[in-house]
Protein backbone atom coordinates (compact mmCIF):
# COMPACT_ATOMS: atom_id res chain seq x y z
CA UNK A 1 0.00 0.00 0.00
CA UNK A 2 2.85 2.39 0.83
CA UNK A 3 4.41 1.71 -2.58
CA UNK A 4 1.15 2.47 -4.37
CA UNK A 5 0.65 5.66 -2.38
CA UNK A 6 4.24 6.79 -3.02
CA UNK A 7 3.89 6.05 -6.75
CA UNK A 8 0.65 8.05 -6.94
CA UNK A 9 2.24 10.97 -5.08
CA UNK A 10 5.28 10.93 -7.38
CA UNK A 11 3.08 10.76 -10.49
CA UNK A 12 0.92 13.65 -9.25
CA UNK A 13 4.01 15.73 -8.51
CA UNK A 14 5.50 15.08 -11.96
CA UNK A 15 2.22 15.97 -13.70
CA UNK A 16 1.92 19.19 -11.69
CA UNK A 17 5.54 20.09 -12.44
CA UNK A 18 4.99 19.48 -16.15
CA UNK A 19 2.48 22.32 -16.44
CA UNK A 20 3.84 25.65 -17.63
CA UNK A 21 2.77 29.27 -17.76
CA UNK A 22 3.06 31.30 -20.96
CA UNK A 23 2.95 35.08 -20.81
CA UNK A 24 2.18 36.76 -24.13
CA UNK A 25 3.20 40.42 -24.18
CA UNK A 26 1.30 42.27 -26.90
CA UNK A 27 2.20 45.64 -28.39
CA UNK A 28 0.99 47.51 -31.45
CA UNK A 29 -2.30 48.32 -29.74
CA UNK A 30 -3.76 51.54 -31.12
CA UNK A 31 -7.17 51.68 -29.43
CA UNK A 32 -7.28 51.19 -25.67
CA UNK A 33 -10.62 49.42 -25.70
CA UNK A 34 -11.83 45.90 -26.28
CA UNK A 35 -10.05 42.64 -25.53
CA UNK A 36 -6.96 40.76 -26.65
CA UNK A 37 -7.84 37.12 -27.33
CA UNK A 38 -5.06 34.54 -27.53
CA UNK A 39 -5.15 30.95 -28.72
CA UNK A 40 -2.39 28.36 -28.31
CA UNK A 41 -2.50 25.58 -30.89
CA UNK A 42 -0.76 22.26 -31.30
CA UNK A 43 0.11 21.15 -34.84
CA UNK A 44 -3.08 19.13 -35.32
CA UNK A 45 -5.49 21.95 -34.44
CA UNK A 46 -3.64 24.95 -35.87
CA UNK A 47 -6.10 27.80 -36.47
CA UNK A 48 -9.06 25.45 -35.98
CA UNK A 49 -9.15 24.17 -32.43
CA UNK A 50 -7.03 25.78 -29.70
CA UNK A 51 -5.38 23.59 -27.11
CA UNK A 52 -5.35 26.56 -24.68
CA UNK A 53 -6.81 30.06 -24.73
CA UNK A 54 -6.83 33.27 -22.73
CA UNK A 55 -7.89 36.89 -22.89
CA UNK A 56 -7.27 40.23 -21.27
CA UNK A 57 -9.05 43.59 -21.38
CA UNK A 58 -7.12 46.31 -23.20
CA UNK A 59 -6.28 49.20 -20.91
CA UNK A 60 -3.11 50.62 -22.49
CA UNK A 61 -0.92 50.35 -25.58
CA UNK A 62 0.60 47.11 -24.24
CA UNK A 63 -1.16 44.12 -22.73
CA UNK A 64 -0.16 40.73 -21.34
CA UNK A 65 -2.18 37.56 -21.65
CA UNK A 66 -1.21 34.80 -19.22
CA UNK A 67 -2.11 31.21 -20.02
CA UNK A 68 -1.39 28.61 -17.35
CA UNK A 69 -1.22 24.82 -17.17
CA UNK A 70 0.28 24.26 -20.63
CA UNK A 71 1.81 20.83 -21.11
CA UNK A 72 5.35 20.79 -22.58
CA UNK A 73 5.37 20.62 -26.36
CA UNK A 74 5.45 22.49 -29.65
CA UNK A 75 2.79 25.14 -30.13
CA UNK A 76 1.84 28.18 -32.20
CA UNK A 77 0.13 31.28 -30.81
CA UNK A 78 -2.43 33.44 -32.57
CA UNK A 79 -3.85 36.67 -31.13
CA UNK A 80 -6.22 39.38 -32.20
CA UNK A 81 -7.54 42.65 -30.82
CA UNK A 82 -11.31 42.31 -30.50
CA UNK A 83 -12.07 46.01 -30.61
CA UNK A 84 -15.86 45.71 -30.71
CA UNK A 85 -16.29 43.05 -28.02
CA UNK A 86 -18.03 40.38 -30.10
CA UNK A 87 -15.37 37.73 -29.25
CA UNK A 88 -14.69 36.83 -32.88
CA UNK A 89 -12.20 37.95 -35.50
CA UNK A 90 -14.10 40.23 -37.84
CA UNK A 91 -13.38 39.86 -41.55
CA UNK A 92 -14.58 41.37 -44.80
CA UNK A 93 -14.62 40.67 -48.51
CA UNK A 94 -14.52 37.56 -50.60
CA UNK A 95 -11.27 36.39 -49.01
CA UNK A 96 -12.35 37.06 -45.39
CA UNK A 97 -9.55 39.52 -44.75
CA UNK A 98 -9.33 40.38 -41.02
CA UNK A 99 -10.52 43.89 -40.20
CA UNK A 100 -9.09 43.70 -36.68
CA UNK A 101 -5.39 43.61 -35.87
CA UNK A 102 -3.84 40.16 -35.52
CA UNK A 103 -0.50 38.62 -34.59
CA UNK A 104 1.30 35.29 -34.36
CA UNK A 105 4.14 33.83 -32.34
CA UNK A 106 7.57 34.64 -33.80
CA UNK A 107 5.78 37.67 -35.32
CA UNK A 108 5.22 35.42 -38.34
CA UNK A 109 3.20 36.67 -41.29
CA UNK A 110 1.81 34.70 -44.16
CA UNK A 111 2.25 35.87 -47.73
CA UNK A 112 -1.26 34.92 -48.85
CA UNK A 113 -3.21 34.32 -45.69
CA UNK A 114 -2.13 33.12 -42.27
CA UNK A 115 1.41 31.88 -41.66
CA UNK A 116 2.09 28.17 -41.29
CA UNK A 117 2.39 26.29 -38.01
CA UNK A 118 6.12 25.88 -38.72
CA UNK A 119 6.54 29.66 -39.06
CA UNK A 120 4.84 30.26 -35.71
CA UNK A 121 6.12 27.22 -33.79
CA UNK A 122 7.52 27.74 -30.30
CA UNK A 123 8.64 25.14 -27.79
CA UNK A 124 7.19 25.30 -24.32
CA UNK A 125 9.25 23.35 -21.80
CA UNK A 126 9.03 25.73 -18.84
CA UNK A 127 7.39 29.02 -17.91
CA UNK A 128 8.12 31.57 -20.60
CA UNK A 129 7.41 34.95 -22.15
CA UNK A 130 6.89 35.72 -25.83
CA UNK A 131 6.35 39.08 -27.53
CA UNK A 132 3.87 39.62 -30.35
CA UNK A 133 3.25 42.84 -32.27
CA UNK A 134 -0.27 43.32 -33.62
CA UNK A 135 -0.60 44.31 -37.27
CA UNK A 136 -3.44 44.94 -39.67
CA UNK A 137 -3.56 42.88 -42.83
CA UNK A 138 -3.75 44.89 -46.05
CA UNK A 139 -3.78 43.83 -49.66
CA UNK A 140 -0.53 45.73 -50.24
CA UNK A 141 1.37 43.27 -48.06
Amino acid sequence: MKTVLFTLMALTASIAAAQNKLTIVVDGIEKTEGTILAAVYDSTGFLRKPAYAGLVAVESEEASVVIENIAPGEYAVSIFHDENGNYKLDTSGTFNIPTEKTGFSNNARGTRGAPTFADCMIKIEEDGVIYITLWKYTLEM
